[in-house]
């Protein structure tokens, strides 16, 4: 029995130390390793929390893991240039990585689950973070922290990452120079936000079930192209939010099934062009905004009400609106007569967002209604002179007969006719 005994306790020493020497032989390898070495790493788990600071490639095979605690960063990288990390999975339940004061770093091939936040950058430059999966935990979204923040940095690229259950899947603060795009961002406050920043390019990024998906605060010069942004439906949700932002460029995008499509607060040289609002409650609001913004050639289609506003603050041309009721005499794509946007019900919407759960009320429904036949001649509020009449301007659709299909469909009707006149007859 002592045997036994003893033989249990060598084993459990054996493997404290096993597992203290890898957290030992890690940091030991990052320390002694010259400038510009790649650093191999094993399957398995490393014990951290481990310290960059200087030029290194650490590179891990499939199942490597490192394990940290969570009162500071797993990996921190901080005064380093040109290191790279790739292909490791982080357990931790404070922050993943940091950067810190370094240039040229890249990330990629990383996994972070139940972290408070995952990587944070500050006052570094030419940072590309790329193919990362983060996932938060399950607290309200003020109780934990962002996917991915980057702060009074410049140069940054960030594509190909997924995050889900943070409070901001991008956090951006005083940036200059950034580009988003082929990201997915679920379930978190703010799928993208920027504060202070300028020269941002945001592009085919999935931003779906978050309050917000992309708000841009205080920034300049924004372009957000090919973006789906959907269903950030609830009682606050907004696809897309500008607040005093200037010089923002939004084309081409999808925005889709959210509570309000795409809300303009207090901005000026916003360009709207080529987006399809499709199914939201609000498509496009504009608040205490500049008569510099415009909406052009976009499409509004199912939405409950299309544009809103509590003032001028936009202008709209030559979109499509599948509620435009005009014709169109000399087949040139664009409406004879004005398309004039139901104002009354809009602006206390604006004012009173709680009014929208009267939105198809009797009374609503004739206040639309009154709307229509009093205000086709206002040129005061969202009047579009030029409304589109068809969803592709400039576009034609071909038909093309396919016989096959066409003898299918003849043999199915056949049958129908005989299977009903034998019906008929019994």
């Amino acid at each position: 029995m002592k045997k036994i005994v003893l033989l249990l306790l060598l084993l459990c020493i054996t493997g404290a130390s096993t597992g203290a020497a890898q957290a030992v032989d890690l940091q030991s390898q990052i320390d002694a390793a010259e400038e510009g070495s790649v650093i191999q790493l094993e399957k398995g788990v490393y014990e951290g929390n481990v310290v960059i600071t200087k030029s290194i490639f650490l590179e891990g095979e499939k199942g490597t893991v490192i394990k940290a605690h969570a009162d500071t960063p797993a990996i921190l990288i901080e005064n380093a240039s040109d290191v790279a990390v790739r292909g490791i999975d982080i357990e931790t339940l404070g922050t993943g990585i940091t950067v810190r004061r370094s240039n040229e770093v890249k990330l990629s091939n990383i996994n972070m689950r139940g972290v408070d936040t995952g990587i944070q950058a500050y006052n570094s430059q030419h940072l590309l973070f790329s193919s990362l999966e983060i996932e938060g935990n399950a607290k309200h979204y003020a109780k934990k922290g962002n996917g991915i923040g980057v702060y009074n940095s410049a140069s940054v690229e960030l594509f190909e990452n997924t995050i889900n259950s943070v409070q901001d899947g991008f956090y951006i603060e005083g940036v200059q120079h950034i580009t988003i795009h082929e990201n997915t961002v679920t379930n978190s406050r703010y799928g993208t936000h920027f504060m202070y920043s300028e020269n941002g390019d945001i592009r085919r990024n999935m931003y779906t079930q978050n309050v917000t998906g992309l708000m841009v605060m205080m920034t300049e010069n924004i372009q957000v192209k090919q973006n789906d942004v959907s269903y950030q439906d609830g009682f606050n949700g907004t696809g897309i939010t500008l607040y005093d932002t200037k010089n923002t460029l939004l084309q081409s995008n999808n925005i889709e099934g959210n509570r309000i499509g795409v809300s303009v607060q207090k901005t000026m040289d916003v360009e709207l062009l080529e987006n399809t609002f499709h199914m939201n409650q609000t498509a496009l609001e504009s608040v205490r905004s500049e008569e510099s913004n415009t909406a052009m050639q976009n499409q509004f289609m199912g939405n409950l009400v299309n544009v809103r506003s509590d003032q001028q603050g936009l202008h709209l041309v030559n979109n499509y609106y599948d509620d435009y009721n005009g014709i169109d005499l000399d087949d040139n794509g664009t409406g004879d007569e004005a398309y004039v946007a139901l104002q009354s019900f809009g602006q206390w919407m604006v004012r009173k967002p709680v009014y929208q759960y009267f939105i198809e009320s009797p009374s609503v429904v004739l206040l639309n209604t009154i709307d229509k036949q009093t205000n086709t001649t206002s040129k005061v509020l969202l009047v579009d002179e030029s409304p589109a009449t068809t969803k592709n301007q400039g576009h034609t659709t071909s038909f093309q007969l396919q016989l096959p299909q066409l003898v299918i469909g003849l043999l199915l009707l056949i049958g129908c006719i005989v299977v009903y006149r034998r019906s008929v007859s019994i």
